[in-house]
């Protein structure tokens, strides 16, 4: 791309997009559980606006930060990011988990900004084992990796929360497995996460019943509600505000089921609008990833793709009853505010990157100036 400020610049109007719709859905699909359990309409958009203030300051300050410094500081951050996940295990229990602190009005998850914290981690880890020239094929490099993955692993699964542990495991594992490690250790470890995975969903009972309603949509009501106010949208859907669902048929409809809501008023077109809009974003992220030559902010990235493209596709899945209920909110678009303040830091970092692909363009043009210069002077 010859112009690298083009980047910076739809990340931006992407953002302010997806902020607008996510506001004007959620006053639309929200006010009737707004009415019914706070006596008022606009409560959670009003939330929201908030929670989208709070993420704009996040969005300046990681975008001002230099994302060089994270290596020097990624020892620290891992250090917060676990003592927040062992610290959550003392809190109020909420429906069976443990997953929230609450302060005042905010509700804070801990695994959320667990995301962004690993990848700055096993970036900055990946990057000192290569300027150390490590062997990557040898057992001590995987395992500099696995380890610290596999306690914050641990913690979000003594949580509670299934779906943060399965997002995290993979953008941990696939950072992992582009830093080149030995492929028999990798894929070792990948198939016993994976009869881990499917142990944990046999051995609790809340996790066998989504798996069964999966199996059998008429025996889930949430993945029942969902497929039908996706299929009543049709073509151009219901026209905004004219949704029935939210009417507290379908549960979760301004959180993790925002989807479903956004296609039974916008339909099939307004669908495909947004999951283009989604493969823009996922675009930007993935051409500063080419375009940067620097290794470390490659890897930062690499995990920053996955996370997001993850939680787009998995958000869809769910709703579309494609794989098993599970909580996956849709960046920037689902109600929240942990989710939508670490979503904007974590673009902020992302912005910062492009950034430094504008200085990169603007030196390599001065260098092309001065010798054009000093041939013109020879």
């Amino acid at each position: 791309m010859k112009n690298k400020r083009m980047l910076g610049t739809t990340l931006i109007i992407v953002m302010i997009i997806l902020m607008g719709l996510s506001i004007a859905m959620i006053a639309s699909v929200s006010f009737p559980k707004g009415y019914k359990d706070y006596k008022n309409n606009y409560y959670f958009v009003t939330k929201q606006v908030i929670w989208f203030g709070a993420g704009t300051l996040a969005f300046w300050i990681t975008s001002k930060y230099k994302y060089t410094r994270y290596k020097k500081r990624k020892m620290f951050l891992y250090l917060i990011g676990a003592a927040l996940l062992v610290a959550v295990l003392f809190s109020k229990e909420v429906n069976g988990a443990r997953r929230w602190f609450t302060l005042g009005g905010f509700r804070m998850q801990p695994s959320e900004l667990a995301k962004l914290i690993i990848i700055l981690y096993l970036a900055g880890i990946i990057d000192y084992c290569e300027r150390k020239k490590m062997n990557p094929q040898k057992l001590k490099f995987f395992m500099r990796q696995l380890i610290p993955l596999l306690v914050y692993i641990g913690l979000i699964i003594a949580e509670k929360a299934f779906s943060s542990t399965v997002q995290i495991a993979f953008i941990g594992m696939a950072m992992i497995f582009v830093s080149g490690v030995n492929m028999g250790q990798f894929i070792t470890v990948l198939l016993a996460s994976g009869f881990a995975g499917m142990i944990s969903i046999m051995s609790t009972p809340y996790r066998m019943k989504r798996f069964i309603g999966f199996k059998n949509p008429e025996l889930n009501y949430q993945a029942q509600q969902s497929l039908i106010a996706i299929g009543s949208g049709k073509l151009i859907g219901k026209f905004y505000g004219n949704g029935l669902q939210k009417f507290f048929y379908l549960p979760e409809i301004h959180t993790d089921y925002i989807f479903a809501g956004y296609a039974e008023e916008m339909g099939f077109v307004g669908s495909l609008i947004l999951l283009l809009i989604y493969i823009v974003l996922l675009s930007v992220i993935l051409v500063t990833l080419i375009e940067k030559k620097d290794k470390y902010a490659k890897y930062i990235l690499t995990g920053i793709f996955v996370m997001f493209s993850s939680q787009i596709l998995g958000n869809i899945a769910v709703v579309s009853n494609i794989v098993p209920s599970t909580g996956i909110p849709l960046p920037l678009l689902s109600y929240g505010g942990s989710t939508t303040i670490v979503t904007m830091a974590t673009l902020g970092i992302v912005y910062n990157i492009i950034k430094s692909l504008y200085i990169e363009e603007e030196q390599e043009r001065l260098k092309k100036e001065r010798m054009q210069e000093e041939n013109q002077e020879a």
